[in-house]
């Protein structure tokens, strides 16, 4: 369990964690700014519709063999609380891994609706929300059997973070170190991961690979340039090849990996010529890794996406954005797989009328 502190130093140590490798907390950078305005914040619809018994919820929840409950705190108009939903809470991913493991429960600190807490004793919400020192909003306090408190997070908490939060838990380590120390050590097997190029066999072909499209295939080809020591292939990995709705249209091309510094392994190319990996991204012209590239059935190019896979570029931070790349890879499938390029061979041009509007 994290220790706690006083609310008197709970902002301080929002901000000393945000200076910590990885930190999780609002003060991070790629947090949400206060503008000053006014925000509705909106529950979504798959946190649970709680009578306000914690006690009953978490035995609902332990019966249907989850781990437990996160208790959601926040107010209505609370600019972090807008973007935790609209951000991480938004992530199909992070959605599916909560509700396989916990119930969520929805809970508004200036409410004086009564609850029972997890030993059946009656507060105001309000109240509660003291007791729990949920004094800065959001906070979100994952518990598990007998009510324990398992790990608490204050503050906004970007996606990637929020999902290290889960492995830290689903791999028992709280009460084993603290979640400040397993952050720096998953940094550091980050830092030496990076060395190598992160390979999905789920979602890609296993070589050699025969991409000769002189006949046409049954499926379209996709083709993933990546590099050894590359952070941004191993954040395309960790961020957006991880989302369902990126997997599951991946899943219905011909989908293969690429080292674009592999001047060795000899592969066949849509044209039918042999060639090396190296020697193929030379000659697609490729300047960034990772690249992706996607072909029809007949071997032909049709769209492709690097540059703006460096999506730390122009000071944008990875968790900011992760949500408008994963878009971005999701419109190019979709335009090879709807065989959209037939009507429109400008990509950009299919998009904004796809989307309704402007699309980057």
């Amino acid at each position: 369990m994290l220790s706690i502190v006083d609310s008197g130093r709970v902002l301080a140590v929002v901000l000393s964690l945000a200076l910590l490798p990885g930190g999780p907390a609002s003060a991070q950078t790629g947090a949400p700014r206060d503008s000053g305005g006014q925000v509705e914040v909106v529950h979504p619809p798959w946190f649970k519709e709680s009578l306000l018994d914690l006690r009953a919820d978490l035995d609902d929840a332990l019966a249907a063999g989850k781990d437990g409950v996160l208790v959601y705190f926040g107010t209505r108009t609370c600019s972090y609380c807008h973007a935790l939903m609209e951000t991480t809470f938004a992530e199909e991913d992070i959605v599916a891994r909560l509700n396989a493991r916990y119930d969520v429960i929805g809970l508004e600190v200036l409410s004086d609706d009564q609850l029972l807490d997890f030993q059946g004793r009656s507060h105001w919400t309000k109240d509660f929300a003291v007791q729990e020192r949920a004094r800065f909003t959001p906070t979100l306090a994952f518990y598990g059997e007998g009510g324990a408190l398992r790990l608490r997070l204050v503050g906004y908490v970007p996606p990637e973070r929020f999902r290290a939060a889960l492995d830290y838990l689903d791999e028992g380590r709280d009460g084993r170190q603290s979640l400040r120390e397993y952050l720096a050590e998953r940094e550091a097997a980050d830092r030496a991961a990076e060395g190598a190029i992160v390979h999905d066999p789920e979602l890609f072909a296993a070589p050699p690979h025969d991409l000769d499209r002189r006949q046409p295939a049954d499926r379209p080809l996709l083709v993933v340039f990546e590099r050894p020591d590359c952070a941004a292939c191993l954040r395309l990995h960790r961020t957006v090849l991880a989302q369902t709705a990126v997997r599951e249209r991946v899943a219905r091309f011909h989908a293969v990996q690429l080292d674009a510094t592999d001047a060795t392994t000899s592969i066949v190319l849509p044209d039918g010529t042999t060639s090396t990996p190296a020697a193929w991204a030379d000659r697609l012209e490729l300047l960034h890794a990772p690249a992706l590239l996607f072909f029809d059935e007949n071997g032909e190019e049709v769209v492709r996406a690097d540059s703006e896979l460096l999506i730390d570029a122009g000071g944008t931070a990875v968790e900011e954005a992760t949500p408008r790349v994963t878009a971005n890879i999701v419109a190019r499938l979709r335009y090879v797989l709807e065989k959209g390029y037939v009507e429109q061979p400008q990509f950009q041009q299919w998009r904004n009328r796809a989307d309704g509007g402007s699309s980057q």
